[in-house]
Order: structure tokens, then sequence, then C-alpha cells
């Protein structure tokens, strides 16, 4: 038997994937980042030079929770892109040194999207009983950031292994564009599908980037897509159906 085969990544290959895809993650962290900005364009980034429905044209008029929410998002993916940057660089000791400030800011990113989904689910039960695609809206953001904060304290938790830590950090992040995507012009009317899809596209070139260095797919990026597979599907289910309602008014 080769031993060496055992080894799921050996040194050698680890220098070999830096040198020859060491854009990857940097292309996907620019990839996200620019969805996001397209995305939220018209409510948020360019608020005033879209017509942004009820809630008026004026950035101001947002609710504080909403504009703390769409700031940390940002300052979020950003930082993604620069450490993916910094990696690529092989700055790694200024990587690390910034991913303290990563860490506080998944926090930071996590408590603001409750908040905005949590208020989402009160305006709505005070309107009268949640429709479907509310329900399902809420769910799907809750659950996806319930995924967000394992993945990230997985990452964090493995952060030494560098081929594990950068996968769940990439999966994470992936995990919370929905929002984005949905914003997407004929998106909304699409959803679940014009979110999923996209989502299933990300994840699929993490899988293709994996086989295409290593030959295999690594053990971090089939647990974190199938991961996302059970979360989506539940979270579907359960916003189609009774149990959603009663989520969002529980939630309200």
């Amino acid at each position: 038997m080769n031993h060496e085969s055992l080894v799921p990544y050996s040194l050698a290959r680890s220098h070999a994937l830096d040198s020859r895809w060491r854009g990857f993650f940097v292309a996907m962290a620019a990839v996200l980042l620019a969805i996001v900005a397209v995305g939220f364009a018209p409510s948020f980034y360019l608020r005033t030079y879209f017509d942004a429905g009820t809630i008026g044209a004026s950035s101001s008029s947002l609710p504080t929770r909403v504009l703390v929410h769409g700031v940390v998002l940002s300052c979020w993916f950003l930082l993604f892109l620069t450490q993916t940057i910094l990696v690529a660089s092989r700055e790694i000791r200024l990587h690390r040194t910034i991913g303290v400030i990563g860490a506080g800011l998944s926090v930071a990113l996590i408590a603001s999207s409750m908040l905005v989904v949590v208020g989402l689910a009160s305006r709505v039960v005070a309107r009268g009983n949640p429709s479907g695609q509310v329900a399902l809206i809420v769910t799907g953001d809750t659950g996806l950031m319930l995924l967000f904060a394992v993945l990230i304290a997985a990452g964090i938790t493995l952060r030494r292994r560098r081929d594990v830590h950068r996968r769940l950090m990439l999966l994470a992040s992936i995990s919370i564009v929905a929002p984005a995507l949905a914003r997407f012009p004929g998106a909304e009317a699409l959803v679940p599908l014009s979110v999923v899809v996209p989502q299933l596209v990300l994840f699929g070139a993490l899988i293709a980037y994996d086989i295409l260095t290593s030959r295999r797919v690594h053990p971090a990026t089939i647990w974190g897509v199938a991961m996302y597979v059970f979360v989506a599907g539940s979270c579907t289910a359960i916003g189609f159906s009774e149990y959603g309602r009663a989520f969002v008014k529980a939630l309200a």
C-alpha cells in the first residue's frame, strides 16, 4: 500500500496548490462581494437613486437595525476579501492578526441579522397572519444564519488547519448571500430556486476546485455543502407549512 495516499493533503501537494490556484479564494470572495453589492444596491447602497418601494427612497428612513446590519454585512465581505488577498500574498501573520477582528465581526453579523429577522416578523404579525412567502424568508434566513454560526465557529476552532479553515470560511460566507440573491431583478418571484440554485453553483465551484487540485472533494467541503442542503431543504419545507407561520409569530 502507498502510505502517502493515506495523507489527505501532503505538504508537497499544498505547496503545488498554492502556486497554481492561489487566486481561487480571492476570486470567490470577490464574487460574493459583487453579489452583495448588486443585490443590495437598490435598497441600501444606492437607495437614493432607486425607488425603494414602501419604505421610501431616502436612506435616512431605514430603521437603525437595518442600517447597522447593512454596514456590518458589508464589512464582513470586505474583510473576507481582504483576508483571502493576504493569504494569497503570504501575509499570514497579518491575516491572523486581522482574524481577531473577523471573529468579533461574525458575532456582530449574527446579532444584527437576527434583529432584522425579528423586526420583519414583528411587522408582518402586526399586520395580520403571515403569508407563506414571509414564513419562508424568516425561517430561511434564521436557518442559514445558524449554519453560518456553526461554520464560523468550526473555522475559528480549526484555524491552524489552513485547508479546513479556508473552506469553512468560504462555505459560511456563501451561506449568507441568500438575501442579496433574492433581491436580484426577477428573483423574488422565484424564491427559493433563485437563491438555492446560485448558492449551489458557488458550492459547485469549490467542489470543482477540490477535484482539480487534489482529485478528491475535501471533507470540509462535503460536510459544509451537506449541512447547507439539509438546512435549506428543512427551512423550505417548514416555511411552506403551518409550522413556518407559527415560527414567525413566535419570533414576533
